[in-house]
């Protein structure tokens, strides 16, 4: 008995030793590390990008806890106005789940999130707004994070059977 539980502990200690970050980045691990919560983790924009009526922008979750946390998924993200109201609907989920990431202190990730440009999107149905920021969820989590924006609009009307006004990838190193 001694034995075996002497070979788990140096199982368990060497799936410890296997969260591991290179360069900085992120990586994909199995080891039992508890979800990231939003009292560990800031939040950035990073790169910017356009495309066919869309910018694209990262937004960066940075583990700036103690512990080494991992996240898995996609963020709930939404247009907010001054007073932290949600302005029109959440973001459209896009793509697979994606893989576990293990973030060690100081180590990032990313999700890209596209924000529609809403004079596309018929005025009257829009309802152009402006907004303050963005709420962002990390994944699996229920306590908000907040991105404040410069001259940003949402709409605050039903555009979904034209589109999306926000849309999420899950995160990714």
């Amino acid at each position: 008995m001694r034995r075996f539980v002497a070979t788990a502990a140096v199982i368990a200690t060497a799936a410890i030793a296997a969260v591991a970050v290179t360069g900085g980045t992120a990586v994909a691990q199995g080891a039992e590390v508890s979800t990231c919560r939003s009292a560990d983790l800031t939040i950035g924009f990073g790169h910017e990008g356009g495309a066919a009526g869309t910018v694209y922008r990262e937004v960066v979750f940075t583990n700036r806890g103690l512990h080494t946390c991992v996240l898995r998924g996609f963020p709930g993200v939404s247009y907010v106005d001054g007073n932290g109201n949600r302005v029109g609907a959440a973001a459209e989920r896009v793509g697979d789940r994606g893989p576990l990431l293990t973030l060690p202190h100081g180590t990032a990730v990313r999700s890209d999130v596209g924000f529609a440009q809403v004079d596309n999107f018929d005025p009257d149905v829009c309802r152009k707004t402006p907004v303050w920021g963005i709420r962002v969820f990390p994944p699996d989590e229920t306590v908000p994070l907040y991105l404040p924006m410069t001259d940003q609009h949402g709409c605050a009307g039903d555009v979904s059977p034209f589109g999306n006004q926000l849309t999420a990838a899950s995160v990714r190193s």
